[in-house]
């Protein structure tokens, strides 16, 4: 898939808004395809119980800890995406966060009829 400019800036947005707590050792990919942003992050010996995952005002934030290891990401996501439709697993140490995109609003067709 080709992205568009508007798709790289919105990865490259969130990449810049990132941010690292000290103790975080922990690697993260994202792509945007078929209108979905998935974004996946390596937290190894991090479980279900241990993650936390929310939006406040159209910013997600992504927390993580336990005794050996803590994580804490923000992306500005903004309108775009249907937070309520937003799925997360973890699995063999790697927590997958998928994203859609809002769908765009489609005009109706009203058939006018005589009589």
């Amino acid at each position: 898939m080709i992205l568009t400019n508007q798709a790289w800036n919105l990865v490259d947005e969130l990449i810049k808004r990132n941010h690292f707590n000290t103790k975080t050792t922990t690697t993260d990919n994202m792509k945007l395809e078929d209108d979905v942003l998935t974004m996946e992050f390596d937290v190894p010996g991090l479980s279900k119980k241990d993650i936390s995952i929310r939006v406040e005002d159209s910013v997600l934030l992504i927390e993580g800890d336990n005794e050996d290891r803590t994580f804490n990401k923000r992306y500005n996501i903004g309108k775009d995406w249907n937070v309520s439709k937003t799925s997360a697993k973890v699995k063999d140490g790697v927590l997958k966060i998928s994203i859609p995109k809002v769908d765009e609003k489609k005009s109706k067709v009203i058939e006018v009829t005589v009589g």
